[in-house]
């Protein structure tokens, strides 16, 4: 009896006994897993951290070879009492296409927490398999520039032909390895990135020009008023045409007309206004009186020594500006302009040269034809290349008898600085400059490519944020505000919203849309249109008789179509199209990887403190 009790004892004490080893074992176990948790958990924000710092440290980086490459490649420095010129070589060697086949760099953040508090970051870049594409420019061979840089200057003939052995700029193609190593409290995270880079030039297509029609067929600018200039007036300029006026005055006696310099501007609109008003009044065929005006306005302006003056003033003029910025006028076949009445083709030399010949016929224009390819007094130092002709009539002398009707004359070349034979003595320039590249080769370097027909609209606060050369496939509708820098490339048309203006007038933005199929057409029903961007249109510019368009800019076509156009249109020449010293060159850098990888994710003794290379 006595046994079985102490037996029973003994079972209760061994299975009481084997409990407490599981619980012990399992509170070991779970005591363990909760240091392990713990241990993980403090070990996860430091790797967390690390990991994004060292993609921060690769974004960071991307921003300052985009930033580098947009400065300027020469700058002005301070020598003591004279000016000398520096090279950015940081600069240069993005820019040149063997110096980029080596270029390897280092961005070390400068101490720990620059881009995040208690981290430090240091990233290593380096080119690889850099390749050369079409997109590449020189400098431009007027241009002012240090010694080390003439190899990559533009050069020509005396003939102004292209020659061979200048060292071309941008225009290269290539992938970006990034290697990023991101350390936060005693964590380390390596990451290895590499993405596409395209170094390209977004110059527009004829640079150079203000208009340029590559076609071959006759074009007319008649009606309406098509407006084309290279600058503002300066000082010298309203100072004479403040004196012109108050001269013919003498003989119009209005008296809305002001003794204020302020006021030349608006004189000159109430003559021309008297003058048309004089011409409406006359009975149909009867303008005798109007015209009889016209002759006897030239002949009181060119008395007293006049002319001379004139021409002083405006050769000092032209010694005081740049006309190499200054955009040209172009066609492949032939453009017929109809003159304004009463403003002749250009009105300084007109009555500067009225009385070298006693019976000279004076000259006028059409009524409703309000057309200049120049600016105003300014017509003979444009540059004209090919058959561009100005229609206008011209008065009988005095002497030869009252003109009831003025004679209408054949077309002459528009001015003396008119190359009539430009086309046929250099066959070889026909094409348009810069179109070509882009016809053949834009898709396939372009950052972005639109599939689809794309509408992209910016505001003031948030414009649409250029960045390199876009190419669609389909039709582009834009407008409003824009920023940074950018070459748009439809196959087909592209349709401007609303006005297209840079965010601010003074930055480094710039525009141009190509339109390599079709037209562009601007489609707000009336008011004036502003687009601040380069022009190519194979159609050219569309609009309606009740809309305007003031360009900033330039516009180049296939075909100027000009009865399509809206009825007002004014283009003044952006000097900034040019590429004067590689200015317009862009670097892109993919959004999307090409390869990523983790290298490193490991726990360091300390943080390495890293240095600024």
């Amino acid at each position: 009896m006595h046994s079985r009790i102490f037996s029973r004892r003994g079972d209760t004490l061994y299975i009481l006994f084997s409990v407490l080893v599981v619980l012990f074992i399992l509170g070991m176990s779970l005591g363990w897993v909760y240091r392990q948790q713990v241990t993980w958990v403090a070990q996860q924000g430091p790797r967390t951290r690390a990991y994004y710092l060292a993609l921060a440290g690769i974004e960071k980086v991307i921003d300052q070879i985009k930033i580098q490459t947009e400065q300027p490649l020469v700058r002005t420095r301070k020598e003591g009492a004279k000016d000398g010129l520096e090279v950015d070589e940081g600069v240069l060697r993005l820019l040149d296409m063997d110096r980029a086949k080596v270029w390897t760099s280092v961005f070390d953040s400068k101490n720990d927490g620059e881009v995040l508090p208690g981290g430090h970051v240091k990233v290593v870049a380096e080119l690889l398999e850099v390749s050369r594409n079409e997109f590449s420019t020189f400098i431009d061979r007027v241009e002012k520039i240090p010694p080390s840089l003439e190899v990559y200057r533009e050069k020509r003939d005396e003939e102004d032909n292209p020659v061979l052995g200048a060292q071309p700029l941008g225009g290269w193609s290539g992938r970006l390895k990034l290697t990023s190593t991101g350390t936060v409290e005693g964590r380390r995270s390596v990451l290895e990135v590499i993405k596409d880079v395209k170094v390209v030039d977004l110059s527009c297509p004829a640079p150079d020009h203000t208009l340029f029609i590559h076609g071959k067929k006759t074009e007319y600018i008649k009606e309406g008023s098509f407006l084309l200039s290279n600058l503002t007036l300066p000082q010298q300029v309203l100072d004479l045409i403040h004196d012109l006026t108050l001269k013919i005055n003498e003989v119009l006696r209005i008296p809305e007309i002001s003794e204020s310099k302020a006021a030349v501007l608006a004189n000159v609109n109430q003559i021309t206004k008297r003058l048309v008003e004089v011409a409406d009044g006359e009975q149909e065929g009867m303008a005798s009186d109007a015209l009889r005006l016209v002759y006897e306005l030239t002949q009181h302006v060119g008395r007293t020594g006049g002319d001379e003056k004139i021409k002083d003033t405006v050769d000092n003029i032209i010694l005081s500006l740049n006309p190499r910025d200054w955009g040209r006028v172009r066609t492949n076949g032939v453009l017929q302009v109809y003159l304004p009445f009463f403003s002749p083709d250009d009105i300084i030399n007109y009555f500067a040269d009225s009385n070298i010949f006693g019976a000279q016929r004076p000259e006028v224009g059409y009524q409703n034809h309000f057309n200049r390819l120049h600016d105003p007094y300014l017509s003979v130092y444009t540059h004209y290349e090919g058959y561009i002709y100005k229609n206008y009539r011209r008065l009988n002398p005095v002497v030869m008898g009252p003109s009831k009707v003025p004679q209408v004359v054949p077309p002459q070349r528009y001015t003396i600085n008119t190359r009539m034979n430009y086309v046929l003595r250099y066959p070889e320039r026909e094409e348009v400059p810069n179109l070509k590249r882009l016809e053949k080769h834009a898709a396939k370097y372009a950052a972005v490519i639109f599939k689809q027909p794309v509408s992209i609209y910016g505001t003031k606060d948030n414009p649409i944020l250029l960045e390199g050369l876009w190419y669609a496939r389909e039709e582009v509708r834009i407008g409003g505000h824009y920023r940074g820098r950018g070459l748009i490339v439809s196959e087909k048309g592209i349709v401007v919203t609303a006005s297209l203006q840079h965010t601010t007038p003074k930055d480094r933005d710039l525009l141009a849309l190509v339109a390599l199929g079709g037209s562009i057409d601007v489609v707000p029903p009336s008011g004036l249109v502003i687009i601040e961007a380069g022009l190519y249109a194979k159609e050219g510019l569309k609009g309606t008789k009740h809309n305007g368009v003031k360009l900033l800019g330039n516009l180049s076509c296939e075909n100027l179509n000009r009865q399509q156009m809206p009825r007002f249109f004014e283009c003044r020449f952006d000097p900034r199209l040019k590429n004067h010293m590689a200015d317009n060159i862009n670097t892109s850098i993919s959004r999307k990887h090409l390869s990523f990888r983790i290298l490193s994710d490991q726990a360091v003794a300390k943080p390495r403190r890293g240095t600024s290379l």
